[in-house]
């Protein structure tokens, strides 16, 4: 593989044409969507703190329910009843943490666009999934740990994990690589697939199934976003989205080459599909995650030759070996 050659403006122009909108397979059609409010317990935090009363100790406790205990002692780990708001005020007065928190108000101080996007995922993804949990959303504030929480149907959003690739504070927590995936572009995409996610277990099988597996599970996620752009479903920019399809053979080859495709070793097979700051046994000029995007061709390939929706894929249970058979998938 020439690591060293340049990707043509051509070649680039050329997929950000082909890769607009969502095509007919990915298309979900629905009907008029169920409003969506989304809870902000985060902004119930900061109010308390800045202006600690029992009617807002009492809205605080009641709008977290269940999720209380997950946000207190393993989110945030916290000291339990009665010494919870003491560690909430002295974690409130670290600067970078009011900061996160003033930041957080300012740039989501409104949420309607976001909840009418949301209310779309949640009836195409139901549409997908008629048996899915019926989810309802928060807004919570993390210190930059995980962006999205799931319980039971609840999902609360870190917003603070979402305040755009450059913002100042996040060079302090998040190698550099790893500051494109917290862009306020990357909010609904994160939601969707922890939702799609959570209906489409995880194989434990060899690298190939794995790479299916992640393929399934990006088209579906195209069908939930109504969006079925590589840059949005595997949060790859042009470039990189470019970068793959001009070394597609080479990186099947060297898959193939190196012995990985049947592979049932976990830490080979994380290298091709966690985040880092390139796919570890390829070249340093690879982005991250090149299996999940070898996974998203070859489902590609299998929708088009099986003549398969999205809406079909879900319900297809054809075996993950024989999905890439009849994907008649050769990297060209």
């Amino acid at each position: 593989m020439n690591v060293k050659h340049i990707v043509s403006a051509f070649v680039l122009a050329v997929l950000l044409l082909a890769s607009c909108g969502v095509s007919d397979y990915h298309h979900v059609k629905v009907g008029r969507a169920e409003p969506v409010h989304v809870t902000r317990f985060d902004s119930l935090v900061y109010n308390y703190v800045n202006e600690p009363d029992s009617l807002q100790r009492q809205a605080l406790e009641e709008q977290a329910g269940d999720f209380w205990t997950i946000y207190n002692l393993h989110l945030m780990r916290f000291l339990g009843a009665p010494y919870f708001y003491e560690s909430l005020t002295r974690y409130m007065e670290i600067s970078n943490v009011k900061k996160l928190y003033e930041d957080t108000q300012c740039m989501y101080s409104d949420m309607s666009d976001i909840e009418a996007s949301l209310a779309q995922m949640l009836a195409r993804y139901k549409k997908l999934f008629p048996d899915g949990k019926d989810y309802i959303f928060q807004s919570h504030i993390s210190g930059l740990k995980i962006p999205v929480v799931a319980v039971d149907s609840l999902i609360s959003v870190s917003l603070d994990c979402y305040l755009g690739a450059d913002y100042e504070l996040y060079e302090t927590r998040y190698k550099i690589y790893e500051m494109p995936l917290h862009s306020c572009e990357c909010l609904l995409p994160d939601v969707g697939e922890v939702m799609v996610r959570n209906m489409i277990p995880a194989p434990k099988g060899n690298l190939l199934e794995v790479m299916v597996y992640e393929g399934i599970v990006a088209h579906v996620l195209a069908g939930v976003l109504d969006d079925a752009t590589v840059t949005t479903v595997l949060r790859y920019t042009p470039e990189q989205e470019a970068w793959c399809m001009q070394y597609e053979e080479e990186i099947w080859n060297k898959i193939v080459e190196q012995c990985h495709l049947f592979t049932h070793d976990r830490m080979t097979i994380n290298k091709y599909i966690y985040p880092g700051p390139f796919t570890a046994t390829l070249t340093q000029d690879s982005p991250a995650r090149v299996g999940r995007w070898v996974g998203w061709r070859i489902v590609q390939r299998y929708m088009e030759e099986e003549h398969v929706s999205v809406e079909e894929l879900v319900n297809d249970r054809t075996p993950y070996m024989d999905m890439f058979q009849k994907s008649y998938y050769n990297a060209r």
